[in-house]
């Protein structure tokens, strides 16, 4: 790693200035939609409920390894906890209202916390796709359903807490919880967003056509803002006009530029790319052309086959994927065989384009 480089836990070292001082932006909006993903134990009851819990009360070496421990970088996730709790930007900031649900059988994953940044400024923050395997498979859901569950449980978590606090209100989130704050803002009642300041949307999938045909009063009044690293796959999906997004500097490829700790902040805001790269191109131009080419029901069928492809070993999370290889890999050779041929085609030929994307000498 370049020794000049700079992530977000860098920025939270060097902030000093309170949100009072400083107004929230979107570096700060992706801090708060990483800390959004940390599994907060039971024991710290009060962040569950009105009163909020500080966050510098989070460094406690009994709660890390529930906090950090399920996360895709454990050990970057405790320096940023610990970050936090030092900072004096971060660390009187209250945690309130959190909650995380796992449906399997309406394949919903949804979490959500919100943040008392000063006694008129609240950030919501909405968790993205976690290790879950129903929640990857939410995710894909997108490609079909007008409403997957979690954008509802969004709503309503959003209007629950707007009525309770006052003030400005913001929302955001990493990867699918970037989602759900732009669906919130687009469906909110028109008094609350009034009171929206603006909704950010980390490498987030955009919306099909499809839902967005069937929002009424898209983005009246609600500033939207999108940051997508160069690479960008999850950011592009779905998406529909990618003019306005803000392309941020990586020091990862390919998947792995879907990691926020990945991504370069200079001063109070992201390093900023001139255009997007090859793979993003592709999954813009190609994946989202297939995607509004297919009907509701082909696009069904494809996510139900990657679908039966990745729990054909009965996993419940993606980790025990790699960690089972030996037995999860024939297991879903098998599944796949099993498909419909034109189903297993599409699927096949979509996934080598991807790879060769990814491949070495691709952006």
């Amino acid at each position: 790693m370049p020794g000049s480089f700079k992530n977000i836990i860098d920025y939270v070292w060097e902030r000093k200035e309170t949100f009072e001082e400083l107004p929230l932006n979107r570096v700060d909006s992706l801090v708060l939609s990483q800390l959004c993903y940390f599994q907060l134990p039971t024991a710290a009851e009060d962040a569950w409920g009105w009163e909020g819990l500080p966050i510098h009360d989070l460094w406690r070496s009994d709660w890390l390894d529930e906090m950090c421990g399920h996360m895709y970088d454990p050990p970057g996730a405790r320096r940023l906890a610990s970050a936090l709790a030092a900072s004096p930007r971060y660390r009187d900031v209250r945690i309130f209202c959190y909650i995380m649900q796992i449906d399997r059988i309406n394949e919903m994953q949804f979490s959500a916390m919100s943040f008392a940044l000063t006694p008129q400024d609240t950030y919501i923050a909405f968790r993205g796709t976690d290790n879950t395997i129903v929640g990857w498979k939410e995710n894909l859901n997108m490609a079909f359903q007008v409403q997957v569950p979690s954008q509802a449980q969004g709503l309503r978590y959003f209007e629950r807490i707007a009525s309770q606090v006052p003030g400005r209100l913001w929302t955001g989130g990493h990867s699918k919880g970037g989602n759900i704050a732009i669906y919130v803002g687009m469906t909110c009642a028109h008094e609350l967003r009034r009171r929206l300041q603006c909704c950010f949307s980390h490498d987030g999938p955009g919306f099909t056509s499809t839902t967005l045909d069937d929002l009424e009063d898209i983005g009246i009044s609600v500033p939207i803002d999108k940051t997508v690293p160069k690479s960008s796959i999850f950011g592009m999906l779905f998406e529909q006009d990618n003019q306005d997004a803000r392309v941020v500097r990586s020091i990862s490829s390919g998947f792995a530029q879907h990691d926020p700790l990945s991504w370069e902040v200079d001063g109070c805001d992201f390093v900023i790319e001139e255009r997007m790269g090859r793979t993003a191109s592709y999954v813009d131009t190609s994946l989202n052309a297939w995607i509004r080419r297919a009907s509701l029901q082909e696009r069904r069928q494809f996510v139900d086959a990657i679908f039966a492809i990745m729990t054909a070993g009965d996993e419940k999370y993606t980790h025990d994927l790699r960690t089972n290889w030996r037995v999860t890999a024939p297991r879903m050779v098998r599944a796949a065989l099993d498909l419909d041929p034109e189903v297993r085609d599409v699927l096949v030929q979509e996934v080598l384009e991807l790879v060769k994307e990814l491949a070495p000498g691709g952006e």
